[in-house]
């Protein structure tokens, strides 16, 4: 299990150090950086999200246990997070928010499927496929609309402290102008008509995702030789400590105390929380300037980590 971890974590960690080493040297430039950043968050992940869930049935019988622990334990561990980043770091709400989000979002696309299915065949895809449909749905929408909201409540400057109506409005008006969560709600729509989508857009489709996993990589790398890790290390150790650690932990008491889940569904539950901190969590920060170096140290930080506590978990997970 050991040789599969390593297989699965050194490539993405490549990727990282490749965009790193060519921004450091001066071979791929700041504005080559911003512009491949743009057409990341823009049109690559959209494109992905988008055809992901145009191709997910929604289940007829909702599992409301599995998402209880999965989708509990990711907000338990963001509100703690948010609590412990603002109290004993003194980071800003907005700050906070990123930090407390990297200790719940899991590497879902390229570590969580492909480890997750190594490891336990067939029989793991129906509570994989059950946390993976609304996902992003979920996850993205709650953190967009904390951002929005906190980064309208920072444009409010003066002496008088702007309304609830209108940071509210500030932030759906955000939401409304933000192309992942377009991506989401038109994805779940469009899979729930029954229809297909002609071969030439989903080809175009299909391509455009392929490019958006490896280029956020790169780009984080590359964003990350802007910040001095040492200035990140408090906030990066916190949030790995919470996602390798705390994540799992409460997705497992949760689905074992709270809501007994089948053995199988409780240990894709836990191998998920166990995975490290996803790219998305570099994404979210850069494009609201909320602790984006925290943010790529933390990403690198828990796949760097994740060859030693995931493979505990694995470890743990096959033996009963």
């Amino acid at each position: 299990m050991m040789e599969v971890a390593y297989s699965l974590v050194l490539p993405v960690f490549g990727v990282v150090v490749v965009g790193y080493v060519a921004a450091r040297f001066g071979w791929f430039s700041d504005s080559a950086t911003d512009g491949l950043d743009t057409f990341v968050f823009n049109f690559a992940i959209p494109a992905l999200l988008f055809r992901a869930l145009a191709n997910t049935d929604i289940p007829d019988v909702l599992p409301w246990g599995l998402w209880g622990s999965y989708y509990g334990g990711i907000l338990i561990v963001w509100a703690v997070g948010i609590g412990v980043a603002m109290s004993v770091l003194r980071r800003p709400l907005k700050d906070a928010i990123i930090i407390g989000f990297g200790g719940g979002f899991s590497n879902t696309v390229m570590l969580g499927i492909p480890i997750i299915l190594t490891a336990f065949g067939e029989a793991a895809s129906v509570p994989l496929f059950l946390i993976l449909a609304f996902h992003g749905l979920t996850v993205f929408t709650i953190c967009t609309f904390l951002l929005e909201t906190a980064q309208a409540a920072e444009r409010h400057d003066g002496s008088a402290p702007p309304s609830t109506k209108q940071i509210l409005v500030d932030s759906l008006k955000g939401m409304a102008r933000n192309p992942l969560l377009w991506a989401l709600g038109s994805g779940v729509i469009f899979g729930q008509t029954g229809l297909t989508l002609p071969l030439p857009i989903d080809g175009v489709l299909e391509k455009l995702g392929q490019a958006g996993i490896p280029c956020a990589l790169f780009v984080m790398g590359a964003t990350l030789s802007r910040y001095e890790i040492r200035r990140s290390v408090g906030a990066a150790s916190q949030i790995a400590l919470f996602k390798l650690m705390l994540h799992p932990i409460v997705v497992f008491l949760l689905g074992s105390y709270v809501f007994t889940l089948p053995v199988m569904w409780l240990k894709v539950a836990t191998v998920m929380a166990a995975v490290p901190s996803g790219v998305y969590t570099f994404i979210m920060a850069n494009r609201y300037a909320a602790a984006p170096g925290a943010a790529s140290s933390a990403v690198v930080l828990t796949t760097g980590l994740s060859l030693l506590t995931l493979s505990a978990v694995l470890t743990w997970a096959l033996s009963f």
